[in-house]
C-alpha cells in the first residue's frame, strides 16, 4: 500500500471512462443507460420475492445480480455468459464457505480473514477482480452470520445470474450499441501479481489484520451486523493510500447521508409498495450520484440496504433498526482501516520501500 501507485489513476479512469468515451459514458452505453441497466438488474430479486411472498433467498439473488453487473465488461454474448457464471460461482463459493463455519465464531473470523487476504492479493490487478473478491467475502459473512445457505439457493443463484446476463445482452440488442470487451487478459493478471508479489503479501497481511479486529470488536460490542464493518474494510482499503483515505471519507459521509434519507423516507412510507418505490429510486440514483461525488453514490447504496431491511422487517412484522446499525458498523470498519493505513506506512518505511 503506498501513496502513489503507478497507473492507479489511469486504471480507475479506464474502469469508468474507456478510451473514446465521453465523461458521462461507461462501456459506451452512457450514464443513463448504466443506471437503467443497474436498476433493472438489481430490482428483479426484490420484485420476485415480493410477488412470491418469500424473502429467504433474496439476499443471494441480489448479490449475484450486483456482482454480475459489476463484472460485465462487455464483449460477445458467450463471453458475457462466462462472466455472469463466474459471478454466480463466486457467490456460491463464498456462501458455501460461510455455511461451513456458521455457528463457530473463531472459524468464522478465520474464514473472513482468508477472504479479505484474497481480496488484498488481487485488489490492484483489475476492478473486476477486486469486486469479485469483495463479494466473495460478503457472501461468506452473510452465510455465516445472517442467512443460512440452503441447497435450493444454488438454483436461485443460477437463475438470477442468467437473468442478469439477459439484461446485459438484451440491453445491447435493444439499443443497437454492442459494448466491446474491456476485460483484462489472464497473462496480464498473472504478470501483475508476479511483479508486485512483495507489496501484495504485505497488503494482504494488513487487510487481514484490520478485518479480524473489526469483526471481533463488532462481536464484543454486540453489534448486530459485524460483517458490515468487515465489508467497510475491504471497500476502502486500496493499494493507493490517498485513494483509501478519500474512500473512507466518502463511505462514512455517504452512510450517514443515506441512513438519514432512509429513515425519513421509511418513516413517511411504510407500505411494501412504497418501500419498493424507494428501493427503485435509490438504485436509479446510484450511478448519477457517484458521478457527482463518491459520497452520494455511497449514500444511495446505504439507503438501498436500509430500505431493503425495512421492507424485510415489514413483511416479517419484525422491527428493524438498520440505520443506526449501519452507521456504527461502517464507522467501526473505517476506523480499523485507518489504523491499517498507519501500520502499513510504518512497515513500508521500516522495510525501506518508502522514505520517511
Amino acid at each position: 500500500m503506498h501513496s502513489s501507485k503507478p497507473g492507479a489513476g489511469a486504471s480507475t479512469a479506464a474502469a469508468s471512462h474507456p478510451i473514446g468515451a465521453t465523461p458521462l459514458r461507461w462501456h459506451d452505453d452512457g450514464l443513463p443507460g448504466r443506471s437503467l441497466r443497474f436498476t433493472a438488474t438489481v430490482m428483479a430479486p426484490m420484485a420476485a420475492g415480493l410477488a412470491l411472498h418469500q424473502n429467504y433467498w433474496v439476499g443471494y439473488a441480489l448479490l449475484t445480480c450486483i456482482l454480475g453487473f459489476t463484472l460485465d465488461t462487455g464483449g460477445s454474448a458467450p463471453h458475457r455468459a462466462v462472466l455472469f457464471a463466474v459471478a454466480g460461482g463466486v457467490i456460491l463459493a463464498g456462501a458455501t464457505l460461510g455455511s461451513a463455519v456458521a455457528g463457530h465464531v473463531w472459524l468464522t473470523a478465520t474464514a473472513l480473514v482468508v477472504a479479505a487476504a484474497l481480496y488484498a492479493l488481487v485488489e490492484a490487478v483489475h476492478p473486476s477482480a477486486a469486486f469479485a473478491a469483495r463479494f466473495f467475502c460478503l457472501a461468506t459473512a452473510i452465510a455465516a452470520l445472517d442467512l443460512p445457505f440452503q441447497p435450493g439457493d444454488v438454483v436461485v443463484v443460477a437463475v438470477f445470474a442468467f437473468y442478469a446476463w439477459l439484461v446485459s445482452v438484451g440491453w445491447d440488442v435493444t439499443t443497437g450499441l454492442w459494448r466491446p470487451s474491456t476485460a483484462p487478459t489472464l497473462v496480464a493478471i498473472l504478470a501483475h501479481i508476479r511483479d508486485t508479489q512483495q507489496e501484495r503479501l504485505l497488503f494482504a497481511g494488513i487487510v487481514a489484520l484490520a478485518v479480524a479486529l473489526a469483526f471481533m470488536t463488532g462481536r464484543l460490542l454486540g453489534l448486530p451486523h459485524p460483517h458490515w464493518a468487515v465489508f467497510a474494510v475491504v471497500i476502502v482499503l486500496r493499494d493507493d493510500t490517498q485513494f483509501s483515505r478519500r474512500m473512507m471519507i466518502d463511505l462514512v459521509l455517504g452512510t450517514v447521508l443515506g441512513a438519514g434519507a432512509a429513515v425519513v423516507y421509511g418513516g413517511l412510507v411504510t407500505s411494501p409498495a412504497g418501500l419498493m418505490a424507494g428501493l427503485t429510486l435509490a438504485a436509479l440514483v446510484r450511478w448519477p450520484g457517484q458521478n457527482l461525488h463518491g459520497a452520494l453514490g455511497m449514500a444511495a447504496m446505504a439507503a438501498f440496504v436500509i430500505l431493503l431491511l425495512q421492507l424485510v422487517g415489514t413483511l416479517m412484522h419484525v422491527p428493524m433498526h438498520a440505520a443506526g446499525d449501519r452507521v456504527a458498523d461502517i464507522t467501526l470498519g473505517c476506523a480499523f482501516a485507518l489504523a491499517a493505513l498507519v501500520i502499513s506506512a510504518r512497515l513500508r518505511r521500516w522495510l525501506g520501500w518508502e522514505e520517511a
